[in-house]
């Protein structure tokens, strides 16, 4: 254990040069390092960011007829947020539903058939050429009836695709499209920034991340307004000229909104000593130690232990 010595008729052990007369042992306090230790409050610049942010653009060529959502305005997932023209595929889903009917009438026919040759078989009315012929038949025409349903299927996916929704709950940050316009696939109609998976990012430097990993509670202030948070991950890398590393938090309950400023505060748990102990010898800074167990009656040894540059 070690004692820090309290500055007290430092004359001697600053460097300074007083009277030949002075030059005697000067009464000292000793007191113990924990009862003198503290804790030091940290705080870094902060940013709320969302993970999600995506750019809504058309997957199908059409003429848009509506952009239904404003800048700022708050959306759920699956809210409309563009309307284009369905009338192409309007008409194209109605030839694949015809294209299905006529395929059904199809297989309906093979099949028949196919039963038909199948009972006169037995008895030699048909030959075996055209029972072969009659099946296989039957097998063509299942088979332009699946791909008429995937038709089907294809062009009332390419309809649904003339409405453009919300991926998950959101802010609107910009339209990029108005009503008018012709929208091929891949055109910008509508940024969004999401508002339920959020993180904190905070660059802090690398000599204080022990004491925030060490820290029972962090927080994240914006303005007068606190809100807890945890510790997700720090960054192996050290940006070089800050020196700093990313660190990222979520929140444990309530969320500011996505891009609030603010600042994240912790409690850096490992104990200090008060400025108040450290003195200056000569052109360095240190304190006075003296050895746990060393002092003996009323004196004892004590040696200077500088600080580190």
């Amino acid at each position: 254990m070690r004692f820090p010595i309290i500055p007290v008729m430092l004359a001697i052990a600053s460097g300074l040069s007083p009277p030949v007369a002075a030059q005697q042992p000067e009464a000292v306090t000793v007191i113990r390092f924990e009862n003198l230790a503290q804790t030091q409050p940290r705080d870094a610049s902060a940013r709320v960011e969302s993970l999600d942010q995506a750019v809504v653009a058309a997957e199908v060529a059409a003429r848009v007829l509506e952009v239904a959502v404003h800048v700022g305005e708050v959306v759920t997932a699956g809210q409309v947020l563009v309307e284009l023209d369905p009338a192409d595929y309007e008409l194209a889903r109605q030839a694949s539903e015809a294209q299905l009917e006529a395929a059904r009438a199809g297989e309906d026919m093979a099949r028949l058939r196919a039963e038909r040759a199948r009972r006169l078989a037995p008895d030699q009315f048909v030959s075996e050429d055209q029972l072969l012929e009659a099946e296989t038949r039957l097998r063509q025409a299942r088979a332009e009836r699946a791909a008429a349903e995937v038709e089907l299927q294809r062009a009332e996916l390419m309809l649904s695709r003339t409405t453009a929704v919300s991926p998950y709950a959101a802010v609107v940050q910009s339209r990029l499209i108005g009503a008018g316009a012709l929208a091929a696939p891949g055109t910008p109609l509508v940024e969004l920034v999401a508002t339920e998976r959020l993180e904190v990012s905070s660059g802090i430097g690398n000599a204080l991340i022990d004491g925030l990993v060490q820290s029972e509670r962090v927080d994240f202030v914006d303005g007068e307004t606190s809100y807890p948070v945890r510790l997700l991950r720090v960054s192996p890398l050290i940006s070089p000229g800050a020196r700093q590393r990313e660190v990222r938090f979520e929140f444990i309950d309530a969320t500011p909104p996505p891009g609030s400023q603010g600042t994240v505060v912790w409690t850096d748990p490992r104990p200090v000593l008060p400025a108040d102990y450290v003195v200056m010898r000569g052109n360095e800074l240190g304190v006075l130690l003296v050895d746990s167990d060393q002092t003996v009656g009323s004196t004892t040894t004590v040696r200077w232990q500088a600080l580190p540059q």
